[in-house]
């Protein structure tokens, strides 16, 4: 029991770190925040921090993996079992776009952590697991299931590669989505007018893409 508690209570510091650094990456760019910054919003010591992470570049791409999980598990959620293929792409297609919508800033994170990503002078371990972790998502792409079953049931038009057609989806929608997250919240009619376009490039897809 002394054990499952000690354990319980080193994963609430793990996440209270990584919850502190999201919202100072939210506020600011990530390169502006350090780990002083950090163990101060969560209330937790320089040591403790060092107990979980070895860096900030690990931290930092640890909120990474977290934001492309939290996003790719959200989108997958609007896809229902009674669907057919082409109302599983649909659905899912707008619901990242009402993430997007809801989490401007997951989606401009992703955006500058892409940029800097090879400039970091991270260690090699760290960029051979965020490429494991890449490539791995690349394979097992959320969005291939509503593919599959649209070619299967007749509702999209058959391809020969769908998983490079999921991938071309992920590139062209975050591209959009990324395009979005630079408005600033005081320019509500480019928002506005950016979130009109995210929907309508969604129907042209979908429309592209259906038998």
């Amino acid at each position: 029991m002394t054990e499952n508690w000690h354990q319980n209570f080193k994963s609430k510091n793990r996440e209270a770190l990584i919850a502190a650094a999201k919202v100072l990456f939210m506020k600011q760019s990530f390169l502006n925040v350090n780990i002083k910054d950090v163990c101060s919003e969560a209330g937790i010591s320089r040591v403790t921090f060092y107990k979980h992470f070895q860096s900030m570049n690990e931290l930092i791409l640890e909120v990474q993996v977290e934001i492309l999980k939290n996003m790719t598990g959200y989108v997958k959620n609007a896809a229902a079992a009674d669907m057919s293929g082409k109302e599983m792409l649909a659905s899912m297609l707008e619901a990242w776009v009402r993430y997007a919508s809801l989490h401007l800033g997951y989606i401009k994170f992703v955006l500058l952590f892409d940029l800097h990503y090879e400039a970091y002078d991270s260690s090699k371990e760290l960029k051979e697991q965020y490429d494991l972790f890449i490539n791995r998502e690349k394979e097992q792409h959320f969005l291939l299931d509503a593919l599959q079953i649209g070619y299967m049931d007749g509702t999209l038009k058959p391809d020969p590669d769908p998983l490079n057609t999921a991938h071309f989806i992920f590139v062209s929608m975050m591209s959009l989505l990324q395009k979005m997250s630079l408005v600033s919240e005081a320019d509500q009619e480019t928002a506005q007018s950016d979130l009109r376009f995210a929907k309508r490039f969604v129907e042209m897809l979908v429309h592209h893409l259906s038998t």
